[in-house]
């Protein structure tokens, strides 16, 4: 009875990771997903996001600079 019970759970975990993989072996090649999926909003807000940090990091370093030069006689 145990060895039918090991069986049947390795047969079931198996068969989990098979409905899991990508159909598309060029999916699975370079682990990037399609461009429409259900991640794609949230994704293309969190590159806003980053886009945004970056002009503000920019921002800030040339407020920096300038305030520097100005301080040097």
């Amino acid at each position: 009875m145990r060895h039918a019970a090991r069986g049947l759970i390795a047969g079931l975990m198996a068969l989990m990771v098979s409905a899991c993989s990508p159909d598309d072996p060029a999916q699975e090649r370079n682990g990037a997903l399609p461009e429409d999926n259900v991640f794609s909003d949230q994704v293309k807000t969190l590159q806003r996001a980053k886009d945004v940090q970056q002009t503000l990091d920019a921002a800030a370093a040339r407020q920096r600079e300038e305030i520097e030069r100005q301080e040097q006689p």
